[in-house]
């Protein structure tokens, strides 16, 4: 087996475990041994994928020769969405580390992974615009708003106490998105013999996920307003 089928491999077997272990941490007990076993095990998968896409991608552009319009513009997607998967694990991680933070965040790292993020994201739509590809030219806008939250997190700091489970859900479930868009429009039409995935269907993930980010922060937001007026109530 050479590396390129190596590598495939890899990101086939993490692309399913993540798949898999990205719904558990929401359903048990947050902070608990399997929130946090099952959350370990999500990311570890996602920087794999992240780091086996590139791979793969780089060796379809460099060794393959593959540098037809179309086959190049999707290697150049793939590596966008690595970015955006590891950026998002990334920023889940580090809202953990940091949960105080009082804004001005001084870790140069967490400002550079986000302001890659938004360059990557900016380069891949202005190709998308200048190739008439619709997927290439919107699609980047998640990647733009993600970063901009993220560096105004690390700018702002904290609105409440638990600001940084807000952002911790918002992280994962953002790199959810990632995993759930490369599994229907890579594994979908295998599975259903479709020739390519219709462009619906890449934006059905996003679609599906942003709710339950909503939801989830929503949740957070009114346990901090309730904590907030206890308080007042109390004096």
């Amino acid at each position: 087996m050479d590396i390129f089928s190596l590598s495939i491999v890899i990101h086939v077997f993490a692309g399913f475990v993540a798949l898999f272990t990205l719904w558990i941490p929401l359903f048990v007990k947050k902070g608990g041994r399997y929130h946090r076993l099952t959350g370990w095990i999500f990311t570890i998968s996602m920087f794999i994928i992240s780091v086996t896409s590139i791979h793969l991608a780089l060796y379809r552009i460099f060794i393959d020769g593959n540098r037809a319009n179309e086959q190049f513009s999707f290697s150049l997607f793939m590596i966008f969405i690595a970015i955006l998967s590891f950026a998002t694990a990334y920023y889940g991680l580090r809202v953990l580390k940091f949960k105080t933070h009082k804004g001005n965040h001084h870790k140069t790292i967490d400002w550079l992974v986000s302001l890659l993020l938004l360059l990557s994201a900016v380069a891949m739509s202005i190709y998308g615009f200048t190739y008439n590809d619709l997927l290439l030219a919107w699609f980047p806008f998640l990647g733009i708003f993600i970063a901009s939250t993220q560096m105004f997190y690390w700018w702002r700091g904290s609105k409440f106490r638990r600001s940084w489970v807000v952002e911790h859900i918002t992280g994962m479930l953002s790199c959810g998105i990632s995993t759930v868009t490369a599994f229907v429009v890579l594994g979908a039409p295998r599975l259903f013999s479709l020739e390519e995935a219709p462009l619906w269907l890449w934006f059905a993930p996003t679609v599906i996920l942003v709710p339950l980010i909503v939801y989830f922060t929503t949740l957070e937001y009114r346990k901090a307003a309730r904590k907030r007026s206890a308080k007042k109530a109390a004096l």
